[in-house]
């Protein structure tokens, strides 16, 4: 079996249908410490393969052992541990980079000119757009007892348009803190209960009051992010996160984090003058020390009356009223330095 046989596989993350996101998350969790192992699992889940248990031998030869697959066909092929984990690593070249890339060599034109600069690895950020995740759906189902019942989340798309400014901000205050060397296992479930909890809206009830003497209540179920219920889903995300032999917690939060991952790429080809070219550094933390001074002026500019509709307004909105300050404020400056030069 060669790459050549294979059935048409996912050249990125961003191919991925839900149900194989999610799948190729559980490989890498569980085989963390194995990527030959993660890979070769990922593989045979995407190409709808098994072993067949009753069919390992020895190579005679070699004294590996021989695993007999069967795919969806129906197909039988034996194949090694070693060429399986081969055949995956080539197969698969996306798969170790969920949020970033391994560099990429400068481009040159015919005449020997530089047209694109090399660009060093960037490691938690999803390349230029060629990742950027369209998720299938854009809500999830989480089971939360063996009765089946469940809770509705409803997820960031992709660019994160739907996120709030007060959402957004809070997010961007938890996700530096997540991957330190020096976190404890501990700190480390907090801060991705934290990171769910603010990403992650979930279904509420909507009472109705219909016209006439009485009133009638319905299920009327939206989405709406509040801050502190989402400080008050915390606790349940630590739960989901801890529960013993279940990794759905986990999966959903790599997923989610690759989403916002993706957001922050999007931002920083939309809004150039806001954010750093790979989104690895954000100029609008520097920006936003003073917040009070930053939110009063976009009250201003969107004519608010109070501080909290901007941080209930869409992120994308306040966005584009910084990006249109900054450019105000670039203008400025070139007139200035104009105007010193004579």
């Amino acid at each position: 079996m060669n790459t050549n046989t294979l059935p048409p596989l996912p050249h990125s993350w961003s191919e991925l249908t839900w149900e194989q996101l999610t799948q190729m998350w559980e490989a890498k969790i569980r085989y963390g410490g194995q990527p030959d192992m993660a890979r070769a699992a990922a593989l045979l889940s995407l190409c709808g393969c098994y072993v067949c248990r009753d069919a390992i031998a020895s190579s005679p030869r070699t004294g590996e052992t021989v695993y007999t697959l069967k795919g969806k066909d129906g197909k039988l092929w034996a194949t090694t541990a070693r060429e399986l984990s081969y055949l995956a690593k080539q197969a698969l070249p996306w798969f170790d980079y969920p949020y970033g890339d391994q560099g990429e060599k400068e481009e040159r034109d015919n005449d020997g000119n530089v047209t694109r600069e090399r660009r060093e690895p960037v490691i938690g950020y999803v390349s230029p757009m060629r990742d950027a995740m369209i998720l299938p759906q854009d809500k999830v189902k989480i089971k939360v007892s063996k009765t089946g019942f469940a809770h509705w989340f409803k997820l960031p798309d992709a660019a994160c348009n739907n996120l709030t400014w007060q959402q957004y901000r809070t997010i961007q205050n938890i996700t530096p803190q997540l991957f330190s060397e020096n976190a404890t296992d501990e700190q480390t479930i907090d801060l991705q209960a934290q990171f769910l909890a603010h990403i992650l809206t979930p279904r509420s009830i909507a009472v109705f009051d219909k016209s006439g003497d009485s009133i009638k209540f319905r299920q009327h179920y939206t989405y709406e992010y509040n801050t502190d219920r989402a400080e008050g889903m915390v606790s349940y995300w630590k739960k989901v996160l801890t529960r013993n032999g279940n990794i759905e917690g986990a999966v959903l939060f790599y997923i989610c984090f690759q989403v916002y991952q993706t957001a922050l790429e999007y931002y920083s080809i939309s809004y150039p003058l806001l954010f750093s070219g790979s989104g690895k550094n954000d100029p609008l933390k520097d920006a936003l020390t003073g917040e009070v001074n930053t939110i009063n002026a976009v009250m201003m500019e969107a004519n608010y009356t109070n501080q909290q509709e901007v941080y209930d307004s869409n992120v994308t909105f306040i966005l584009d009223i910084l990006n249109t300050m900054a450019k105000k404020a670039k203008e400025i400056e070139r007139i200035n330095a104009k105007i010193k030069k004579k």
